[in-house]
């Protein structure tokens, strides 16, 4: 597999299957027709309009929009349309860092092709990489390489509280340790997952770990840690299909960065743009009436 499948493999999504959501105006989601045809069923929450489906104008501030988006959650899940609440919110924003609009819980971001953010945080020591096994027992991508620490950005938390708080649960990293991390670039994508749209932004971190530091798998989202050349985490990025695919990106994101990926490659244009796609696609006209 070469860096650009990597890249475009992030990048998969037909808009023919979607209806957008609206609020105020604007986009906020993109919900399948399957989804589509049942909340506009649901007039007490939303409306259906000429392209999709809008919130009700009579649900006019955050508060309200949150709550009455709580109440059609569980039939939702009943209906296999939302995985299983995850109790921990996301803001609703038009734009990456607008706005908040209203609050769902993270189990439904996908499922409303609703823009979220978290980071990615490579850990180096040297010429050699932290790579964590994520544990067999999680319910996506079980098993899979991942970068040192992974996690969603999300409501009331500030970004470095957040990413120092993640350190501590998934690596055991002390708080002074992960503060030196430092915020090298983002990652912007749009892709088809079971039966939703993830529009994400994935903020990377770079932190040069001590020589002598161990990290230990704290909260189970890590099965285990393994020091690795980065000569053999870029062959496992290449060659094999071990990593989850937005971390096997992040990876390739470094590689750039410190020029072991040169304008030589083959679609290095391709995989650099690939890296930076627009969160605020555009629908085709459609209507789910």
């Amino acid at each position: 597999m070469t860096y650009l499948e990597r890249v475009l493999f992030a990048t998969r999504y037909d808009l023919s299957s979607y209806a957008p959501v609206e609020l105020e105006g604007a986009i906020v989601g993109y919900v399948h027709l399957e989804l589509a045809e049942v909340l506009a069923d649901l007039p007490e929450v939303f409306q259906i309009t000429e392209s999709g489906l809008s919130f009700q104008d009579s649900l006019a501030d955050y508060e309200s929009r949150t709550r009455a988006f709580d109440s059609i959650l569980p039939s939702l899940r009943d209906a296999g349309f939302v995985r299983a609440a995850v109790h921990e919110q996301f803001e609703v924003a038009r734009t990456l860092g607008g706005r908040p609009l209203m609050a769902v819980d993270r189990s439904a971001v996908e499922a409303f092709g609703i823009i979220s953010a978290g980071f990615h945080l490579n850990g180096a020591v040297g010429d050699r990489m932290w790579i964590a096994r994520r544990s067999w027992d999680k319910p996506m991508f079980p098993g899979e390489l991942d970068n040192m620490v992974a996690g969603g950005w999300p409501r009331g938390i500030g970004f470095m509280d957040n990413v120092v708080k993640e350190c501590a649960e998934e690596a055991n990293i002390p708080v002074d340790l992960a503060r030196t991390a430092r915020p090298v670039g983002v990652m912007t994508y749009v892709m088809e997952v079971n039966g939703g749209l993830r529009r994400h932004a994935m903020y990377l971190m770079d932190l040069e770990v001590p020589p002598d530091f161990q990290p230990e798998a704290v909260d189970g989202e890590v099965d285990s840690f393994e020091l690795m050349s980065i000569k053999e985490v870029d062959r496992l990025v290449r060659e094999t299909c071990e990593f989850k695919y937005n971390s096997a990106v992040a990876v390739i994101d470094h590689l750039i960065r410190t020029g072991r990926i040169t304008p030589e490659e083959p679609g290095y244009v391709d995989i650099v743009r690939g890296m930076h796609s627009p969160l605020n696609v555009m629908p085709s006209s459609m209507s789910i009436l």
